[in-house]
């Protein structure tokens, strides 16, 4: 075997077995710079409401990994699609991308991926005056431990910078996007006009007391500022002012932040979370940590409420009114 060639497996070997460590068993020390921990009550409401949901074993690690990876076959996942790199796009969409390249609905998510993560929209306590509720959550990842498989830790080690947005899906609804995001992909200039594009349960309404006035922002996935992109209809859904200025941005800030001052990278997904066939997602999960470190500076795991207080929201519609609460 050529010097090189071997080299590179030795390396690629090694990585494998830190990332694993890293990964699966949440040993790496240093607790994450980011925000502030969820209350008390916010844990304890998050972890009886996932009570009946055992520890992730071994075996359902690998199911992760094969489910991500769109390798595991129906009777791993006992019936479910997976949701593998076809259902994917890496090109840019425009503000009316509702193509026959649509996905089903029965494929925007991935319930056994779900389960098998511990994570799904039953999972998630209701809203008690907190933004955002870290999911997965330990002593050493106090604001939550993502899901990232060892595939997609080595592309983000051996290529850097991309980004992959998921096709709409049937209804025209954002689903995921992945990103790796560094000094090279991040948003130059002035960002562009979007007010063409109107996502899935687009009804605006302005209430005087939501700073701005309007209740719904086009809220980027992968924000401009961290990967460039602005107009791209699969990286826009329809978001709460709330959601996108107090749920989103600290955390969009501390990646930017992260980047500036490391010229590291940071590897990151966002997923929006939807109740059945509703227009509107009930709230997004942001899944992130440091690439160069495996996590040991930056890492979280956070679902953010897609909401705005004393709005009523239907979610089936995007159509609102003052709750008068």
């Amino acid at each position: 075997m050529p010097r090189k060639s071997a080299y590179k497996q030795v390396l690629s070997i090694g990585t494998a077995v830190v990332l694993g460590f890293a990964l699966f068993t949440g040993s790496l020390d240093g607790a994450p710079k980011l925000l502030s921990p969820q209350s008390d009550e916010q844990a304890a409401a998050l972890a009886e409401k996932q009570s009946e949901s055992p520890n992730r074993t071994d075996d359902e690690a690998d199911l992760v990994a094969r489910l991500e990876s769109g390798t595991a076959s129906s009777s791993d996942s006992k019936g479910g699609q997976s949701t593998g790199d076809g259902s994917e796009s890496t090109t840019t969409g425009t503000a009316g991308d509702v193509s026959s390249n649509a996905t089903p609905i029965d494929e925007v998510e991935n319930p056994d991926l779900d389960r098998a993560r511990g994570v799904y929209l039953t999972s998630i306590p209701d809203y008690a005056g907190n933004p955002y509720v870290a999911l997965r959550a330990d002593g050493t990842h106090p604001l939550g431990t993502p899901s990232f498989t060892l595939d997609e830790y080595e592309r983000a080690t051996e290529e850097g910078c991309f980004k992959k947005f998921s096709k709409l899906d049937s209804l025209g609804r954002t689903r995921k996007a992945l990103a790796c995001i560094g000094p090279e992909s991040l948003g130059q200039g002035k960002r562009g006009d979007i007010s063409r594009v109107h996502p899935a349960g687009w009804h605006q309404q302005r209430y005087d007391f939501i700073p701005g006035q309007s209740l719904y922002n086009r809220c980027h996935l992968i924000a401009w500022s961290l990967c460039g992109e602005n107009a791209n209809r699969k990286n826009l859904l329809t978001g709460t002012r709330y959601l996108n200025e107090t749920g989103m941005l600290p955390f969009e800030e501390q990646i930017l932040g992260y980047i500036r001052d490391t010229g590291n990278h940071v590897l990151y997904r966002v997923t929006p979370m939807y109740n059945e066939e509703e227009l509107v997602c009930r709230g997004v999960r942001l899944e992130a940590q440091s690439v160069e470190d495996h996590g040991k500076t930056l890492c979280f795991h956070a679902y953010c409420y897609n909401l705005q207080p004393h709005v009523q929201i239907d979610y089936a519609t995007g159509r609102n009114q003052a709750s008068g609460d």
